[in-house]
């Protein structure tokens, strides 16, 4: 990994994150986490953001921003599975629509 994303890296004063697992998650959360990205905790979040960079060799604290913005994008807005996520925000990233 080129970087490791933070918390310090996220745009805390642009999106609201809890930094515990909130009451929806229940017992499985470990299980449903690998397909789901809950947008409002941060851990997923920064994990979320890791993960792409990862793949797709960014390096930079732009790039962190860029996805995070997509990952809030209005039209993803009912979008939770990570797969489709992913699909989505490579096509958003590509197109320079983040």
């Amino acid at each position: 990994m080129a970087i490791r994303v933070k918390k310090s890296n996220l745009q805390l004063a642009k999106y609201d994150y809890i930094w515990s697992r909130d009451k929806g998650d229940g017992k499985y959360a470990g299980k449903l986490d690998g397909i789901k990205v809950d947008k409002d905790e941060g851990y997923e979040v920064i994990y979320f953001i890791g993960k792409f960079m990862d793949k797709h060799g960014f390096k930079n604290i732009r790039d962190v921003h860029a996805i995070e913005d997509a990952l809030h994008a209005k039209d993803l807005s009912s979008t939770v599975m990570r797969d489709e996520l992913i699909e989505a925000i490579e096509l958003k990233l590509a197109l320079g629509l983040a």
